[in-house]
């Protein structure tokens, strides 16, 4: 993460101002600089980041990754935790519109 938060990063990048992100979030200058102080303390919610997002034209794409290897592919993933596979159509058609999905 950027020190100062990917918000502010982005929004930097992108060349555009609080009041302008701001405008688009139907938020007051203020609370979109709120946001970015949030951010950079860890306690931004994913609400907010994703209505700040959308004001710079991104998508929130909110991710985590084991530090350990649990499994080679989320439908391996799926069939260790989730054995009656009730999400795995749906997951696997995903992963593999992204070339993520499992290999035979």
């Amino acid at each position: 993460m950027p020190v100062r938060g990917w918000l502010r990063a982005v929004r930097e990048a992108v060349g555009l101002t609080q009041s302008e992100v701001a405008a688009r979030a139907a938020v007051k200058r203020q609370s979109f600089a709120q946001f970015e102080v949030a951010e950079e303390r860890g306690s931004i919610s994913i609400a907010s980041l994703r209505r700040a997002a959308g004001a710079m034209d991104c998508e929130l794409v909110y991710f985590l990754l084991p530090r350990e290897p649990v499994a080679g592919t989320f439908v391996e993933l799926a069939r260790v935790h989730d054995p009656a596979l009730r999400h795995l159509g749906a997951t696997e058609h995903s992963m593999g519109l992204k070339g993520q999905g499992e290999r035979r």
